[in-house]
């Protein structure tokens, strides 16, 4: 196993980073034209990076794509890539029957049609009891019912996927890819730590199609792990670019501000600060990509190393920005500054797909500690 970057992955690195420079970064998460900037992310064929080639996509693969998100998290980029080519695109790939995937997926890779999910409800568990939303079949597929909850772009993505109760067992849970159009599904806006357009989706009794089924009915719960474990390991590699870019930004700030008529960055206490940093940051670096190789592969130890990388990332990516805080002082705390940014979308990010008690409680069960 080798994790270094191949030709593909260095070419894919350095044009994001380019392009995200560039497009991206705290001007977008502010304010920015998200939907500007989406449309010239479907044209860099982003969408459809990891998609197979015979439903419109490049065919680079995960470990690519992990390449991507780490610098999309870098740069704070906005919209739903991490939802559509991440979370939603695989498990289509690797459940949906060959008409769903010849309907969806091309329209998913060139970014003309977006996907997010619809998993957690009020309770914000990752368990399947959790899950009351139900879905009963008519004369013409299925009707659901129920709410979901912290749903990213759920006004802004065409598609949702949605996991619905379909039998009395508390893993008889189904997946549907329902149309954001359809009738019966209302929203409200959450207000998100990150900024992230987030709502609360309501489905009263909205239709969908025998065919819009993914996978098998009753058998959706491990598809649903399938997707938190790869949603765990690309979030951990958009935290590592996350931490890398503020460990950047803290190095160049304490060169140049002066204190007692030197720069901060001779004060070996500061020094010690980016020292940790650097550690912290090349180690979660080095997990996510690792994970994100395990899940590429199907290794049978890939829930060790996502719980490696996520526990790592939700643990000392936070700190890094708090230490970045602390290095640039007071004027590191106020609202006009940026690191603020970064430090919400940690936060957040922290959170998503299990935190670090989640991860660290996963790790010790696969260790049989």
């Amino acid at each position: 196993m080798d994790l270094g970057f191949d030709e593909t992955e260095e070419m894919v690195r350095a044009s994001a980073r380019e392009f995200l420079e560039r497009e991206a970064g705290p001007v977008l998460a502010r304010d920015g034209d998200s939907g500007t900037f989406w449309q010239q992310v479907a044209e860099m064929g982003w969408p459809g990076l990891a998609v197979a080639e015979q439903h419109g996509g490049a065919d680079m693969g995960l470990m690519a794509l992990g390449v991507l998100m780490e610098q999309w998290g870098a740069h704070l980029a906005q919209g739903p890539l991490f939802e559509s080519a991440v979370l939603v695109a695989p498990l289509l790939e690797s459940a949906a029957d060959e008409r769903l995937k010849k309907e969806i997926l091309p329209r998913l890779a060139d970014g003309s049609s977006t996907a997010t999910i619809a998993i957690l409800e009020r309770s914000a568990s990752w368990q399947p009891e959790e899950i009351r939303t139900s879905a009963v079949k008519t004369a013409n597929g299925w009707a659901i019912t129920g709410t979901k909850h912290f749903v990213s772009y759920g006004d802004e993505s065409s598609q949702v996927l949605v996991a619905a109760r379909t039998g009395d067992g508390a893993q008889d849970i189904s997946l549907f890819l329902i149309d954001r159009g359809a009738e019966g599904i209302d929203s409200e806006q959450l207000d998100q730590a990150s900024g992230t357009p987030t709502t609360v989706l309501s489905f009263n009794e909205s239709s969908v199609s025998e065919a819009r089924l993914i996978g098998s009915e009753n058998d959706g719960w491990p598809l649903v792990e399938s997707m938190m474990l790869r949603g765990a390991a690309f979030r951990s590699a958009q935290m590592a670019g996350l931490g890398r870019r503020m460990l950047d930004i803290t190095a160049a700030y304490v060169k140049e501000r002066k204190q007692f008529g030197v720069p901060i960055g001779s004060f070996q206490a500061v020094q010690h600060h980016l020292a940790d940093m650097a550690v912290s940051v090349r180690r979660v670096e080095h997990l996510a990509r690792r994970a994100i190789w395990s899940v590429a592969q199907n290794d049978t130890d890939a829930v060790l190393h996502v719980a490696r990388a996520k526990q790592a990332a939700s643990e000392h990516i936070p700190q890094v920005c708090w230490t970045a805080h602390q290095c640039h002082g007071a004027i590191g705390f106020t609202w006009e500054h940026d690191l603020h940014l970064y430090t919400r979308h940690a936060l957040s990010w922290a959170a998503e797909f299990g935190n670090s008690n989640d991860h660290a409680d996963m790790l010790a069960g696969e260790l049989d500690l």
